[in-house]
């Protein structure tokens, strides 16, 4: 029958760490859907550069070869 004001706190806290778990699992989803979602995607810029650096190693290692 004792209502310790230590075992409030602790109900209360308890209930503020679970919201704060969902907070934090949400985010970090939010950061993986972002992150999977940028991979693999080029700027028109930076592809250009990835194949003029493509063709030029292709040359470099087969000077006879013709580029495609």
């Amino acid at each position: 029958m004792s209502d310790s004001g230590i075992g409030m706190l602790l109900g209360h806290l308890s209930a503020n760490l679970l919201w704060l778990w969902f907070i934090g699992a949400f985010l970090l989803g939010a950061v993986l859907v972002y992150g999977v979602m940028k991979a693999g995607r080029l700027r028109r810029s930076e592809r250009a550069q990835l194949d003029r650096n493509t063709e030029a190693r292709q040359r470099q290692e087969d000077p006879y070869k013709h580029p495609t």
